[in-house]
Parts: C-alpha cells; sequence; structure tokens
C-alpha cells in the first residue's frame, strides 16, 4: 500500500500526466481554431439546450470563450503555471461537459457528434466522448492531490515565498 501511495504522489507520474491531459486538451482547442464558428459555436447551438436559446448571443460567446479557456488550462498543464488551477479548471468543465452530455443524450434522446476534437477524430459521438470524461476526472485529481507538483514546472522557478503563498494553486 505504501509503495502505491508513494507512485501516486510521485513527481514523474505527476509530469506524465500533466503533460499528456495537457497535449489532449491543446489538441482538442488548436483544432477548433481552423473555424471556431463551425467547431465551437455550432457546435452548442446543435445540443439545442431550452435554457439557452432564448438569448443566442449567450450561446455565441461562449462558443467563442471555450477554445480559449482550453489552450490556456492545457498551457497551464503543460508548463506547470498553476497546475492546481488548470487540473481543477479542466475537473470543473469536464464536469459541465458530462452534465451537458447527459442531457442530449438521456433527456432529449439524441445521440450526435460531440465536437470535442474536429479533424480526425470529428465523427467521435457524445457516448464515446463521455469515456474520455470520465478518464480526465481522475488524471485531474491526481494532479490537484500530488504532494510532489514542481517536478519540471515553471513555478519552481518562482522565490520560495512566493511559492509557499500559491502553493494552493500552482
Amino acid at each position: 500500500m505504501a509503495r502505491v501511495k508513494a507512485f501516486l504522489n510521485s513527481g514523474k507520474l505527476t509530469l506524465a500526466l500533466r503533460l499528456l491531459l495537457g497535449a489532449l486538451i491543446l489538441y482538442a482547442a488548436i483544432s477548433k481554431f481552423a473555424d471556431i464558428e463551425k467547431y465551437s459555436v455550432y457546435m452548442l447551438y446543435s445540443y439545442q439546450f431550452p435554457w439557452l436559446m432564448p438569448n443566442m448571443a449567450h450561446t455565441r460567446v461562449l462558443g467563442y470563450i471555450a477554445p480559449y479557456l482550453e489552450v490556456l488550462i492545457g498551457l497551464g498543464l503543460i508548463t506547470g503555471v498553476l497546475t492546481r488551477l488548470s487540473a481543477a479548471g479542466w475537473g470543473i468543465m469536464t464536469l459541465v461537459y458530462i452534465i451537458v452530455k447527459a442531457q442530449v443524450i438521456f433527456i432529449q434522446g439524441r445521440i450526435i457528434p460531440c465536437g470535442c476534437f474536429p479533424g480526425p477524430l470529428s465523427e467521435m459521438l457524445m457516448t464515446q466522448s463521455i469515456i474520455i470524461d470520465l478518464v480526465t476526472l481522475p488524471i485531474c485529481a491526481q494532479i490537484i492531490l500530488a504532494k510532489r507538483r514542481k517536478f519540471f514546472t515553471l513555478g519552481s522557478l518562482l522565490p520560495e515565498r512566493w511559492q509557499h503563498k500559491l502553493r494552493y494553486i500552482w
């Protein structure tokens, strides 16, 4: 049991998960920049949320903001800048995505492409993408809870005083 706990808290595991998750998020976000209107805004419209439909401007704003937020989170995880905050942000976004996808699948009774990965994976259905979401949640938890997060991070370059003040989000 002690070896498992040591492995889960190891800096090398945290680094590998940070890089893997950050690269996945960046791939999804950057591929949307080819046509944000099609791959982000339209996808939100296709979900047909009754509570968003009365004000299409909100849907449009969310569609434009999401890829930029994903880029910031992905870069935060890869560089080690505000790692806990980035992992928590992605965890929250993932929970929202799961709730949204569940509503579309179970309440609306539709299975549509999720729009998560434009390009080679553009036909991935919401039911398939939920599996990715469920896998990323424990990864986020490991990154947030790991004791050795400073392994290859830009945060380790900060003065010790700043590192102590930022310890809950870095």
